[in-house]
């Protein structure tokens, strides 16, 4: 099995690299050829993802979650399942090379550097532990994805503010559809964030004591309210679109920076290598 995991560490970044150029030329040319196989050739490479993470838990006994390299496999993994659900409900196929250059370049990077072995925290070998983590990974996935969308809803309203009606305004979805697919995103984030917390509530402190003053905890709990804040405002319309979009791409910076802060100067019981 280890030969296999090894063939799938090379071919992954190869699938991704394939789709993000065929969701670009679908973007810049229009093939609808090519568009017609997008969908099925993103699902099969999805599989062939989770198959890859599935041989690595059974191979090495724990999620690929103790190092900064596997962490990034499954970030990528999170962002091309929450895309993948996205697209199937909205039915727009413009904003995949977006997406999928980023989860190209997470899993280059990962499969450059992951490690095949290796001591790990035995933590990371509990059933509870591992859904734990996998909820709050694919909850900051649909976070990345929303603000990319949010990114992409603010070049399209600010290209039309100014009458410009270049390649932006040509391929990009309606502002509406945009909205759409941001807000759809910031729920599947929300929600799987939700459940990361409330397993958390109930198992950490079982496994590592009384926790909830660490600083990993107090800033995924300012974040969850923030888009808690975020959500509400979407579904119930209050303040303007564009405002709501701003505080969203504000909260991910602010995940990213809590994240790296954790990770290089705070004191966190999250540190599992």
């Amino acid at each position: 099995m280890i030969l296999l995991v090894e063939l799938l560490t090379v071919l992954l970044p190869l699938c991704y690299a394939l789709l993000a150029l065929g969701y670009a030329i679908v973007f810049f040319r229009r093939e609808p050829g090519l568009e017609r196989i997008l969908t099925p050739s993103l699902t099969v490479t999805l599989v062939l993802h989770l198959g890859f993470i599935a041989l690595r838990i059974a191979v090495f006994g724990h999620l690929p979650l103790a190092t900064v390299f596997e962490s990034l496999t499954m970030i990528g993994l999170a962002l091309t399942l929450v895309y993948w659900h996205i697209e199937r409900i909205v039915r727009t196929r413009a904003t995949g090379v977006f997406v999928l250059a980023l989860v190209f370049l997470f899993q280059t990077v990962s499969s450059a550097f992951i490690g095949h072995g290796g001591r790990i925290n035995p933590v990371l070998r509990s059933p509870l532990f591992g859904v734990h983590t996998s909820t709050a990974v694919i909850g900051y996935a649909a976070f990345a994805l929303s603000a990319v969308y949010g990114v992409l809803y603010l070049m399209l309203y600010h290209e039309l503010k100014v009458n410009r009606f270049g390649i932006i305004y040509a391929r990009l979805p309606s502002l509406d559809i945009l909205a759409a697919m941001h807000e759809r995103a910031a729920m599947v984030g929300l929600a799987s964030l939700t459940t990361a917390i409330l397993i958390g509530v109930m198992w950490l402190p079982r496994a590592f004591g009384w926790v909830y003053g660490d600083p990993k905890v107090l800033l995924t709990l300012g974040i969850w309210a923030l888009y808690v804040l975020v959500v509400m405002a979407q579904r119930f319309g209050w303040g303007s679109r564009v405002h709501v979009i701003y505080i969203s791409i504000l909260g991910f910076i602010l995940l990213v920076l809590s994240t790296v802060a954790v990770n290089a100067w705070l004191h966190s019981f999250h540190a599992f290598t």
